[in-house]
């Protein structure tokens, strides 16, 4: 069975996937083909990178194109993603990132400094792949590996199913803890929600909270299952949502 973003990408090439529409007036947006071929890349380049089925791989940033990019990614080459929230203080991200076994790490250029600090406390990692921005020594150009890398399906076979995420918890009774999603579940929420909310094609749907949290990353994917556009805010600003709605 095909990848449902493949899917999209030949049915509704045009159709906008993913829309960034900062309060500033810059505005970055891609349809599903671009989506599509943009999220192959990466996975060709993580799969370079010995990422396999069920590697951990670490991506942080703001709502973007990018993490967008990373969890679509991820999925395709059956990796299991890890969502970092990024307002960990250096001890707390080092904790996840070491406790999840984590091998790669997909970062905005915005807290590549942060991997920078941390590195000592996280020796399993082997790769820090950085978009969007300016690459410390020591890390590798994302962009430009991705410009390079061949923009079809990565090769991995079907059977693997998508990738897993792991969402972790808060930590308010003690360290914070690895909740895995199965990727597989994806059907059953579809169906859940079709029944109780009446998701539609061309519905479109805008996350205000960051995608790195169970709720919104979720919703986001979902509707991506439906083929639906996404509006991403990088960060909340309450009158800023209102012009977006």
């Amino acid at each position: 069975m095909p990848d449902f973003l493949t899917t999209f990408a030949q049915t509704q090439p045009d159709k906008p996937a993913v829309i960034d529409d900062r309060p500033d007036g810059t505005v970055d947006s891609i349809n599903y083909a671009t989506l599509e071929a943009r999220s192959n890349q990466l996975a060709n380049v993580l799969l370079a990178h010995g990422v396999r089925q069920n590697t951990r791989v670490v991506w942080c940033g703001k709502n973007s194109i990018g993490t967008v990019i990373a969890m679509n990614a991820t999925r395709k080459i059956a990796a299991t993603a890890v969502p970092l929230n990024y307002r960990l203080s250096d001890e707390e991200a080092a904790y996840v990132i070491d406790h999840c076994d984590a091998e790669v790490v997909y970062t905005d250029a915005e807290y590549a400094s942060l991997f920078a600090r941390i590195a000592p406390s996280t020796p399993k990692v082997r790769a820090v792949l950085v978009f969007d921005g300016v690459v410390p020594d020591g890390m590798l150009d994302a962009d430009s590996l991705c410009g390079a890398a061949a923009s079809t399906p990565p090769p991995v076979d079907p059977s693997l199913g998508p990738g897993d995420t792991m969402i972790y918890t808060s930590g308010t009774t003690g360290k914070p803890k690895g909740a895995l999603r199965r990727g597989a579940s994806g059907s059953a929420q579809v169906m859940a929600l079709l029944d109780y909310i009446g998701y539609r094609k061309d519905d479109v749907y805008i996350t205000t909270g960051p995608l790195y949290h169970s709720g919104p990353g979720s919703f986001l994917s979902r509707g991506q299952l439906f083929g639906q556009t996404s509006v991403v805010q990088r960060k909340f600003d309450a009158v800023d949502w209102l012009r977006l709605v």
